[in-house]
């Protein structure tokens, strides 16, 4: 999932150098991507908890999110071993141990196997095979397709929204479950979710991107009519299958208001990106994105609870 923030600015800015260097555990938790890794392993609670009880069944839980964790940091850490190069080239992650030089290549590379070969194993042991293979699926495309797509294509982002959406799914078929509603559900949204969101980001700092070589904005666009149309048109795609469950009547009756509430909040924020195309439109649309899916995603999990 790519839920990162951006520079404030489009212009080159210089990047204060600490006093003294970053020490080797926390160039270790910037390698694996700590602050994403805390929201992939949240998406894993939220799929877990929609068909099982994290109370009755909290060790399973752990070791679902542990070892989710675990190859999401591996990924992160591939990722940023194949990007080391054009790292240096962005003012927002110029400083990662990679691009700054701190870690070398082979240490990116034994840190990536490591935490993806003790989380393939964690979750094969303790929870299930398909499981595993579905962490193994987000770990590939992830580093194997949606990275190296980045030079190349703004179809990227539908790509890392597959990487970003799967565990969601690692934590529902860990209870056992077979696929459902509620998980298609789930997915859909945290897929459809993170196109307006990473559009957002990518408008915010397209000087950035560009700089370092990165093709994110639709048809490398300039003006931003593309980038902010589609980001509407995914909101709105968000927002109708965030009411799947209502019109198959599987939620009591405030969950509507709620996914309501939240849904015109998101498409208004994204009515204005289109209206009018600037950094303050891009942020609020970015903000707004990150208040929208936990919200949602918590009225999902207290009408399964109460349901």
């Amino acid at each position: 999932m790519n839920i990162e923030t951006p520079s404030l600015s489009e212009k080159p800015i210089a990047v204060a150098r600490p006093e003294s260097s970053p020490s080797w555990f926390s160039d270790i938790l910037v390698l694996v991507k700590l602050r994403v890794n805390i929201l992939v392993v949240a998406t894993a609670f939220v799929g877990f908890a929609l068909h099982a009880s994290i109370l009755s069944n909290w060790l399973l839980l752990l070791h679902t999110l542990i070892g989710t964790g675990l190859v999401a940091g591996g990924a992160a850490a591939a990722n940023q071993t194949l990007e080391r190069r054009f790292d240096r080239d962005m003012v927002r992650t110029q400083n990662r141990p990679l691009a700054a030089g701190r870690f070398s290549r082979r240490m990116g590379i034994f840190v990536s196997g490591i935490f993806l070969a003790t989380g393939c194993l964690w979750l094969e042991a303790a929870v299930n095979l398909r499981a595993m293979l579905l962490a193994l699926l987000t770990f590939l495309i992830y580093a194997f397709a949606y990275t190296p797509l980045k030079r190349f294509t703004s179809a990227c982002i539908l790509v890392g929204a597959v990487a970003g959406a799967l565990p969601v799914l690692i934590g529902w078929t860990a209870t056992g479950a077979d696929f459902g509603t509620w998980a298609a559900v789930a997915f859909g949204v945290l897929f459809l979710w993170q196109i307006p969101h990473f559009l957002a980001i990518a408008w915010w700092g397209r000087s950035d991107y560009t700089r370092a070589g990165y093709h994110v904005l639709p048809f490398d666009d300039q003006r931003g009519y593309w980038t902010a149309g589609s980001a509407l048109v995914y909101a709105a795609a968000t927002v109708v299958v965030s009411f799947v469950p209502v019109w198959l009547h599987q939620v009591t009756g405030w969950y509507w208001p709620g996914a309501l509430i939240l849904g015109i909040l998101f498409l208004v924020a994204s009515i204005r990106f289109l209206t009018i195309r600037s950094q303050t439109t891009a942020r609020a649309l970015f903000f707004i994105s990150l208040a929208y899916l936990p919200g949602l995603y918590l009225l999902m999990l207290l009408c399964r609870i109460n349901g």
